[in-house]
């Protein structure tokens, strides 16, 4: 060239370097946790029956510590007592879920070998539903949930 910037180069340029900043910023962005469109940080006060395949009382607290976006993370800590014998036992894992559609909350509880599905439709500061875990054994264990927010 010699020396003359022509308009239409000008514009091209700008928009390449415009596509590219924006790409890069979209980048660098989408590893970052999201806020959350949740708000179930805290404790739960968790009560359940297991019904099958013996009928156990479950009670104990669910924990929330990690949200981003419609996810969340945290640990559920069960005492279970078996109803037939009183029979105690401890329980204690991992839990993490989403928020699958409007007002359903869907989450895994690995206190046991498997995990337990929980589904249950939250209402204000209430979570009510049921849970499956199953076995590669085939093995099924099923019951309902109720969780509280504990009042600060």
């Amino acid at each position: 060239m010699n020396g003359v910037t022509r308009p239409w180069a000008r514009t091209t340029l700008g928009a390449l370097l415009f596509a590219s900043s924006s790409l890069l910023s979209a980048c660098l962005k989408s590893t970052e946790p999201q806020a959350s469109l949740l708000d179930l940080n805290g404790s739960w006060n968790y009560a359940g029956v297991q019904t099958s395949p013996v009928r156990e009382t479950l009670t104990g607290t669910l924990t929330i510590s990690r949200e981003s976006g419609m996810s969340f993370q945290g640990n559920l800590v069960l005492q279970s007592v078996d109803e037939r014998t009183g029979q105690p036992r401890s329980l204690n894992g991992v839990v993490s879920g989403t928020e699958s559609g409007v007002d359903v909350i869907d989450f895994d509880a690995d206190v046991e070998s498997p995990a337990r599905r929980h589904v249950g439709r939250i209402v204000a500061d209430t979570i009510t539903g049921t849970w499956i875990g199953s076995s590669p054994d085939g093995t099924t264990s099923s019951g309902t949930f109720r969780v509280e927010r504990e009042t600060k």
